[in-house]
């Protein structure tokens, strides 16, 4: 993470990590007076604007595009994400979890039951061909229950799949935030150390991280995925609700890790199954997750109730 020659003299280096020392100052910060013992920083600063400074900010998009210095998402620490086919490859394994397979199993046998008590089967002519249609049947059940659970886990996997989206991402989110709020995201210095040495430990032994933050507004995921990025830290897939799914946005939000879930499960077996299953694969292979403690947004600004049961699984 230390910066080479080049990423010195980067027009935007917000961030540097030297040693055991980290520097989150912005443009403007003004320095605390020398016996004040000051911990919290700004993580970004002011980015160039193209009205005020056209030559900078084409240098500024040229630095993402070409994934110049810690830009480049490269040496991320944790699990392996965006590249071709990381949405394919935990797909396959939802799809191919035993207790997914075992629920579809399951239930396309307690619909054939029904089907046999309502008499909808077919009337055999002989056992053998009755069983043979049985048979049939089932297995038409079960395709069935196999294209709605494909279906429903393509909507509701997050989709690291591309290093390109997640810069452009990166620097668009910077551009607007940087405007909402001029004085930049602030962090403590000591806790980013903490969480950068166990995030280390977690990778080496394949396990994940767990973040419980509060949900007062739709910027507290943004600023989670941000810092994540800039201390080049595996992003976590972040579960939303399924109601921030609409055209461009959700799409948008999916690439950069949400994890879309319905408001309220019901008796869906097979979906609860299937986010289960979901779950299960993202802590088996140590990747990070992210999860409001509230359960949902709070409009005014002020903490919520916790509405969801944390349990804490040790793989």
């Amino acid at each position: 993470m230390a910066p080479d020659d080049r990423d010195r003299h980067d027009s935007a280096p917000d961030l540097r990590i030297l040693g055991d020392r980290i520097t989150l100052q912005p443009s403007g910060f003004v320095e605390p007076p020398k016996d004040k013992d000051e911990k919290d920083e700004a993580l970004m600063k002011n980015v160039a604007r193209f009205r005020s400074e056209p030559l900078r900010f084409l240098r500024d998009v040229s630095l993402y595009v070409s994934g110049t210095g810690w830009r480049a998402y490269d040496d991320v620490i944790g699990q392996p994400i965006f590249y071709n086919g990381f949405s394919e490859h935990i797909k396959t394994q939802v799809m191919s979890a035993t207790v997914l397979q075992t629920k579809i199993a399951q239930l396309a046998d307690l619909r054939i039951s029904v089907e046999e008590k309502q008499g909808l089967l077919p009337p055999p002519s002989s056992g053998r061909e009755y069983e043979i249609r049985k048979a049939k049947r089932r297995a038409e059940l079960v395709q069935g229950l196999q294209e709605v659970a494909e279906h429903l886990t393509d909507n509701m996997i997050c989709k690291f799949e591309s290093k390109t989206f997640i810069r452009g991402a990166y620097y668009l989110v910077t551009q607007l935030l940087l405007r909402a709020y001029h004085q930049g995201i602030h962090v403590s210095s000591e806790e980013v150390l903490r969480l950068r040495n166990v995030a280390e430990e977690a990778e080496k032994k394949k396990q994940s991280i767990i973040f419980l933050p509060c949900h007062r507004s739709h910027v507290d995921y943004v600023a989670q995925q941000l810092l994540c990025y800039r201390l080049g830290l595996a992003l976590p897939v972040v579960v939303a609700g399924d109601n921030l799914n609409f055209p461009l946005v959700g799409s948008f939000l999916q690439h950069a890790g949400a994890m879309y879930i319905r408001r309220s499960f019901g008796d869906d077996q097979l979906y609860t199954t299937l986010v289960q299953a979901y779950i299960d694969v993202l802590l088996q292979g140590g990747y990070n997750l992210e999860c409001f403690i509230e359960g949902g947004r709070s409009r005014t600004g002020n903490l919520l109730l916790l509405l969801v049961e944390i349990v804490i699984i040790v793989w």
